[in-house]
């Protein structure tokens, strides 16, 4: 099932409404960079959602990589999950770089924003893990 560029474009515009910001030409520009990066057959009629979500983390890190002179901005890239944010004065904070929870390189890159966090929990909703080791999930996309 190929989805429509447009009815992709309106679920981002519906699912993040926080980059509103952002033109109509760079969304579609993302969903045509990403499309093939998650399977479709496995989100199913889920996959527009998770696309958005997917997206919308890739440009949260990517902005976090570089600040506006492109410079390096945020060290928590290198850091640890992201375990608790507020936004007043801004505070983060960060689990320790190698939690050795057994997740992924992967999950662990998506659990350091908002987004990917949400991307990885409505994965967890379509994709039943195989069980390993010690009750640990592993899921390959």
């Amino acid at each position: 099932m190929a989805w429509a560029r447009d009815k992709l474009l309106k679920e981002f515009r519906l699912t993040i409404p926080a980059m509103s910001s952002i033109t109509d030409e760079e969304v579609l520009s993302d969903i045509e960079s990403y499309q093939d990066t998650i399977s479709e057959r496995v989100f199913g009629k889920k996959y527009p959602k998770a696309l958005a979500y997917f997206i919308a983390h890739m440009r949260t890190m990517q902005t976090k990589i570089f600040d506006a002179d492109g410079d390096a901005a945020d060290p928590s890239v290198t850091a640890g999950i992201l375990i608790s944010e507020k936004e007043g004065d801004l505070q983060r904070g960060y689990a320790a770089a190698s939690s050795g929870g057994g997740d992924s390189d992967a999950d662990t890159f998506f659990k350091k924003s908002l987004y990917g966090q949400m991307f990885l929990f409505l994965r967890d909703t379509v994709v039943v893990g195989v069980a390993i080791r010690k009750g640990r999930r592993r899921c390959f996309l």
